[in-house]
């Protein structure tokens, strides 16, 4: 396990569970279990991250699932840039998010990224099926992804969005 040192007056973290650099990773801090995700910006332009408890339900899930975990990333992106450069997250809609996402059957994936704003770039790039979000089968279309970004899928995509 690996321990994150930060300066100032936050707290040693532990890495419990991470994927990729952006990727929503699992830290343990003072004892508590959270969830820190990395998204929109701060007034300077760097990465703002931010944190939500979680259980180690939560945390099970994220390892044993990377299409469930690309989804709450994506599900999570638009709460962190609605936060902009230096509000709070909605920690309560951050947190409504991670059992429907984690624990939600297919049916009850699709039908709640139907209901919410979500990052589609952060799916594709990430290799979700461009065909099946466009039917809005959210779920299955995130289980053709994988950890690695491909940022040309999406300019691939936009491009034919625009002369389509």
């Amino acid at each position: 396990m690996a321990l994150d040192v930060v300066l100032g007056d936050r707290a040693v973290s532990e890495v419990v569970f991470t994927r990729q650099n952006w990727f929503p990773r699992a830290v343990r801090e003072d004892g508590d279990l959270l969830l820190e995700v990395v998204g929109g910006a701060d007034a300077l332009h760097d990465p703002r991250t931010f944190t939500v408890p979680v259980v180690e339900e939560h945390v099970t899930a994220l390892r044993n699932s990377l299409s469930r975990h690309l989804l709450l990333y994506s599900a999570f992106l638009p709460l962190c840039h609605a936060a902009g450069s230096s509000g709070p997250l909605d920690e309560r809609a951050a947190a409504a998010l991670l059992d429907a996402v984690l624990f939600g059957s297919q049916e009850e994936v699709d039908a709640l990224f139907g209901r919410i704003r979500w990052d589609r770039p952060c799916l594709i790039a990430h290799g979700a099926s461009v065909k099946l979000l466009a039917r809005g089968k959210v779920f299955a279309a995130a289980q053709s992804a994988t950890p690695t970004s491909n940022w040309d899928r999406v300019r691939r995509y936009d491009a034919k969005r625009t002369r389509g």
